[in-house]
């Protein structure tokens, strides 16, 4: 039987995630729209033009490259933290402090590539 407290919970996960789907969504249609509108006007040539999008194609594919390498890392780091620091805190409830610590240099990694990938899209 679940109880109320875990609908609740479920619901709140579900909304981030239609949150998180809509955002997706709207970062696709922006990028579309950027590249669309690199398409020739009445005084640039065709070749240009394409030339033009490919290269917003390649900027915002090592973009999403540099986000999705540095959060899986971030991830993967995350991980093995909760999980050791976990089995630590019980045994020793002063190591929560150092854990709290390595826990934020993890999702640094991920703020990192975040960042790279804005330097990046701010070269297009």
């Amino acid at each position: 039987m679940v109880s109320m407290a875990g609908r609740l919970r479920l619901s709140k996960a579900v909304i981030a995630l239609l949150l998180l789907n809509a955002l997706l969504i709207g970062g696709s249609i922006g990028v579309s729209i950027k590249a669309v509108s690199g398409l020739p006007t009445s005084g640039e040539s065709l070749e240009r033009a394409v030339t033009k999008i490919e290269h917003v194609g390649i900027v915002c594919l090592a973009a999403a490259v540099s986000v999705l390498g540095s959060c899986l890392a971030s991830g993967m780091a995350l991980k093995d933290i909760a999980k050791a620091g976990f089995a630590a805190s019980t045994e020793r409830p002063e190591m929560r402090t150092y854990v709290l610590i390595l826990a934020g240099l993890a999702e640094g990694i991920a703020i990192y590539g975040l960042l790279i990938a804005i330097m990046i899209l701010g070269k297009v």
